[in-house]
């Protein structure tokens, strides 16, 4: 029987290939070859032809001690090619330095892909004891400060679009879980200039994040700090949250952003 026009350049292969790295994508710890034949439903032959493969080219890194396949930067640096990151990343390393300088907290650069914020760089902080993130881990947008700048900063269709997406899960006593006064947090976000997460998914950990705006005057990445919540007090963060903003806002200035 003749094909359909809607599928007859299909390649079952490549649709196999794809739907395996959009689900690993999803699970930055990484998967097992077995949950990923769970997952997919597809032979585990198919699925141990695929991920050799995209091993071999550096896609998949295998952690040998538990078995489990994670994606590599190779191909973040890909999907995000799209939106100039490697050109954000350029931009954004001397400023993300002086601030870490400043502030000696680790600083943290990422864009939202989907329902994340996806890391793309960090300068780790001079204090003894710093954070240390995984470039290419996501990080939840309601109880992050870079997802709050992010939802801040883009238009109310798409914002409310991708809250229908997401659900407001309960990390700590002091994350919010309710629409409403979400939407009211995101107000206090834009009318600032600046996101915080005050141990909102991870008590004892605080985070001030800023937007990052692109030459179309688009949100295109967020900078932010983490740091225990004894360092990031109540008292220092409109401080620290105004030389958060203005590292970003030179980024944005190089990114050829004018107000």
């Amino acid at each position: 029987m003749e094909p359909s026009s809607s599928n007859k350049y299909n390649i079952p292969i490549l649709t196999k290939g794809m739907e395996l790295i959009e689900l690993i994508a999803q699970h930055p710890e990484g998967l097992a070859i077995q949950e990923i034949v769970n997952q997919l439903g597809h032979s585990k032959t198919s699925v141990y032809r695929i991920i050799c493969s995209l091993e071999e080219m550096g896609y998949l890194r295998k952690n040998q001690q538990k078995g489990t396949f994670s994606l590599t930067r190779k191909i973040f640096k890909i999907g995000l090619s799209t939106i100039g990151t490697t050109t954000i990343i350029e931009h954004a390393y001397e400023p993300m330095r002086r601030l870490r300088d400043l502030l000696r907290e680790t600083v943290v650069l990422g864009t939202m892909m989907g329902t994340k914020i996806v890391i793309l760089e960090q300068v780790i902080g001079s204090h003894h004891f710093s954070f240390i993130l995984k470039p290419g881990m996501g990080v939840c947008l309601h109880a992050s400060a870079p997802g709050k700048a992010f939802l801040a900063n883009i238009e109310d269709w798409e914002r409310d679009e991708i809250l229908s997406k997401i659900e407001l899960t309960r990390f700590t006593d002091k994350t919010i879980t309710d629409q409403p006064n979400f939407l009211l947090e995101l107000e206090k976000v834009k009318a600032c200039g600046y996101g915080v997460d005050m141990g909102e998914e991870l008590s004892g950990v605080r985070c001030v994040g800023a937007p990052i705006f692109n030459l179309a005057g688009k949100i295109a990445a967020s900078i932010w700090i983490s740091g225990p919540a004894e360092r990031l007090s109540d008292q220092s963060i409109d401080e620290i949250g105004k030389q958060v903003v203005t590292c970003a806002n030179e980024i944005s200035e190089k990114m050829g952003y004018m107000k």
